[in-house]
């Protein structure tokens, strides 16, 4: 059992893909959303939109753009679609959904002589991200643009977005739920959470979490820092604010490692380095902030999982 802040912080879509092989040159998608599509400093194509990519020929994931109306059924339609060649399914497409909204139903569209052919889910083992906004996706200005998404694409492999707005705490019940998947990775981001809380508390917090999930298996836990704020230079409180929160969760590591807790890695705030540009406000990344996580994340993986970086 998890908070009520949390549970329905899980009824929203981030993170989900639709993964379908189709051959039409017009796709359109139709459906509804459960709340407000925009915030102040997150567009309405972020919150409550979806992004379409096609495979190509080299295995890389182009961004097909889509023509959207909102009101109270969403509709992005998909235009003049390359028409496939030798290929009797089609392209091969990946779906983003809405990030700060729930989906209450959804049609995907083609001419009657034309198909859609969906992927049942993977079960190759998933990279686990259990953070906050940011990892939900706060503030890309579509889906495709979370930094989750964008690793998704660039590893090709499925990544399971536990991002709980305002409520990535490193909890035990929800702790308990993640040692349950199959992960070939786990990522906790969970910093940007917990400036308010004492340097005791939270170097406690992510003992205690790399513990629980170190009791099911071996499977590598990657800690990533607080990525700091856009006005830590200007403003006389928030250098402090966030830095003592990655003083915590560095000694936490150091800790972990001087006790032989194997397969634990990290990720730092300077590794991170973010720009003035790489913010939409105070906290939360921008686009360009949220490719910068994404490269930065997808190096780490790489080398944690011995994979070729110059994929």
């Amino acid at each position: 059992v998890v908070r009520k802040e949390v549970w329905n912080l899980s009824r929203e879509s981030a993170g989900l893909s639709i993964h379908f092989f189709c051959n039409a040159p017009q796709i359109k998608i139709r459906y509804q959303v459960t709340g407000g599509f925009a915030m102040p400093h997150m567009p309405a194509t972020g919150v409550s939109g979806i992004d379409l990519y096609r495979m190509d020929d080299n295995h890389s994931w182009d961004f097909c753009f889509g023509n959207y109306a909102f009101a109270d059924t969403v509709v992005y339609s998909y235009n003049h679609m390359k028409k496939p060649s030798g290929r009797k399914k089609g392209f091969e497409y990946k779906l983003f959904l809405p990030l700060y909204n729930g989906v209450k139903w959804m049609e995907i569209g083609v001419a009657e002589d034309e198909s859609v052919e969906f992927v049942p889910a993977s079960e190759e083992p998933s990279i686990v991200v259990y953070g906050t906004s940011i990892a939900q996706g706060a503030c890309a200005s579509r889906p495709g643009m979370a930094w989750t998404n964008i690793l998704q694409r660039s590893l090709n492999c499925p990544v399971i977005n536990l991002g709980f707005s305002g409520n990535g705490k490193l909890e035990e019940n929800v702790l308990g739920f993640i040692g349950e998947l199959n992960a070939r990775l786990y990522i906790l981001d969970c910093m940007p959470n917990f400036p308010d809380d004492d340097y005791e508390t939270i170097y406690t917090h992510v003992v205690s979490a790399v513990k629980q999930l170190r009791q099911k298996d071996k499977t590598p836990i990657l800690l990533v820092e607080h990525a700091g704020y856009s006005n830590a230079k200007t403003d006389s409180t928030q250098f402090e604010y966030y830095d003592h929160t990655n003083r915590a969760s560095r000694k936490a590591f150091e800790t972990l490692t001087a006790e032989g807790v194997p397969s634990v890695f990290y990720v730092s705030h300077d590794e991170l380095d973010f720009d003035p540009d790489a913010w939409v406000d105070y906290v939360h990344p921008s686009d360009v902030g949220m490719q910068r996580q994404a490269k930065v994340l997808e190096k780490a993986i790489r080398d944690i999982l011995h994979e070729d970086n110059n994929k």
